[in-house]
């Protein structure tokens, strides 16, 4: 017969198996309470709360996201800018010293796109005459348009690296890219073709 445990041991597992119990209970309410904090936009927050990355959190900790942004992360200085047909943004502009992401996911989901004085802008255009015209600043632009019409026209001419895809010619009718050192940064370097910022090394100057 094996010896009988001491009788702390006894206490020592039960107090373990408590612990442990408790533990596993803890994390279950944290992650119910996370799931009434996550948000799509600033409208979802209250309290002077802001949405940073899909959740509410406290506007003083990670300051509050400027008004265009449906939700930012201010420490990175990222914004991202939600567009629907049940919520249209109309002119979009992206904050000044912020990296825009723009989704505009409808048919006139957008109107005028700025990101003249963004950090840079990732623009993606679904749907027929999802977004108006669109321009852009020094910074890094990519433009995705599927569907007629979704980008009627792109001024990417001064940015220091422009990517254009369009579903068609009829999705992209207009597009100014960057010409740098001679060099026309579209598609195999054709005049009126797509910007392509792979084409040559001087397409990309962007540190």
């Amino acid at each position: 017969m094996a010896p009988a445990a001491p009788r702390g041991t006894h206490a020592a597992i039960a107090a373990l198996v408590g612990s442990a119990l408790a533990l596993a209970i803890a994390s279950c309410a944290v992650h119910r309470l996370s799931d009434d904090f996550r948000c799509e936009n600033n409208g979802d927050c209250g309290d002077g709360r802001a949405c940073s990355d899909g959740f509410c959190v406290d506007g003083q900790g990670n300051g509050n996201c400027p008004d265009e942004c449906s939700s930012c992360n201010m420490g990175q200085r990222t914004c991202r800018i939600d567009c629907t047909a049940s919520r249209p943004c109309g002119t979009v502009k992206c904050p000044d010293g912020f990296a825009c992401d723009v989704r505009c996911n409808n048919a006139g989901a957008c109107g005028e796109i700025d990101c003249t004085e963004g950090d840079g802008c990732e623009i993606s255009c679904s749907g027929a005459a999802s977004c108006g015209g669109i321009h852009c600043g020094k910074g890094a632009c990519t433009v995705d348009c599927a569907g007629v019409a979704s980008c009627p026209f792109v001024d990417c001419a001064d940015a220091c690296r422009c990517d254009l895809d369009c579903s068609s010619a009829m999705a992209c009718p207009a597009a100014t890219c960057p010409e740098v050192a001679g060099t026309l940064c579209t598609e195999n370097k054709d005049p009126g073709a797509s910007c392509d910022s792979s084409v040559s090394v001087v397409c990309d100057t962007c540190f």
